[in-house]
């Protein structure tokens, strides 16, 4: 086991400009052998609130833009629990920076586990939050959990086979080579052959539409210890993950904001797959996918998760 105690598990300042109502302590949760590490934000004043799980998209570590968010519910009154995923962050776990959506799924149950637990909030009202490829994690989880209270999905990913329309035949081949080369090498003893998690058009990463560099390394603070890479081997058992798929089973209230000009996740996709579906509400922003961390997406987007919870937790 691998130990991460590192920046960011403690209580943290809150971002310039933001009033501080709430208390901020840093968290851990086991998964397996393993520490999930996260931090913990509490309205001040308010008892037993509510609380929002909350982790991020693909390759992402908890500190990308999360925390503005997290602050903004907590300033609302609801608590909110932020963690990073195994293997990335300051949680544990090698090889470093290893995505498997059947592992962090896991970590979701056994995030829900530890907030039921929590004496410092009410752990029978849950939201779970995420975003991107998170967003269909919250998707699976709200339909195996029916005890959760909502859920909240910003630009969710929903279909590896849609997904992969917007990576061309070069790259795809050129993805499942380092996924077999990187197999090997584990199963030789080696360290893993990584490639990029986000590059610009014409390189080899899983997301490089043209906005996407850019967009997402507009996200990654400068102090951060992350890097732009992940084994080879996440490839393969990313290829057949359809989130879609349980949106049916689903019987909790859900707000879904996705992006018009989304040039990573399919926006008519999305605006079908929510259709008649009275009990989740589904909005369109005029934004692209790595747009709602910022300005007046951002802004529009938490007012809306704020009236959102507000409207599940009265």
């Amino acid at each position: 086991m691998q130990n991460r105690s590192k920046k960011g598990t403690g209580a943290v300042s809150t971002a310039p400009g933001v009033k501080k109502d709430f208390t901020v302590t840093g968290i851990a949760f086991p998964v397996g052998d393993l520490q999930c590490r996260g931090r913990l934000y509490v309205p001040k004043g308010v008892k037993k609130p509510p609380v929002v799980v909350m982790a991020h998209g693909f390759g992402a570590e908890m500190v990308f833009g999360i925390p503005q968010y997290a602050e903004a519910f907590a300033n609302a009154g609801f608590a909110a629990l932020i963690f990073d995923y195994r293997y990335f962050g300051v949680s544990d776990g090698t090889p470093r920076q290893y995505v498997s959506k059947k592992e962090q799924l896991k970590d979701w149950e056994a995030s829900i586990r530890y907030v039921r637990d929590l004496q410092e909030v009410d752990g029978s009202r849950i939201c779970i939050w995420g975003c991107s490829y998170s967003g269909g994690h919250v998707l699976v989880t709200a339909a195996k959990d029916r005890s959760i209270s909502g859920f909240i999905a910003l630009v969710p990913f929903l279909d590896s086979l849609d997904f992969m329309k917007n990576s061309s035949f070069s790259n795809t081949a050129k993805m499942n080579t380092a996924a077999m080369r990187d197999v090997f090498r584990a199963i030789t003893g080696r360290s893993p052959y990584c490639f990029q998690i986000v590059g610009r058009p014409g390189d080899v990463a899983v997301m490089n539409t043209p906005d996407s560099y850019d967009g997402y390394m507009s996200m990654v603070p400068e102090d951060t210890e992350w890097k732009n890479e992940l084994p080879g081997r996440c490839v393969f058992p990313a290829v057949w993950y359809r989130p879609v798929k349980s949106i049916p089973e689903i019987q909790c209230r859900g707000l879904v904001i996705y992006g018009e000009y989304d040039s990573l996740m399919d926006a008519d996709l999305t605006e079908k797959a929510f259709s008649n579906r009275h009990y989740i509400t589904a909005r369109k922003y005029p934004c692209s996918h790595f747009m709602l961390f910022e300005g007046e997406h951002f802004k529009n987007a938490v007012a809306e998760n704020i009236t959102f919870l507000k409207s599940v937790f009265p």
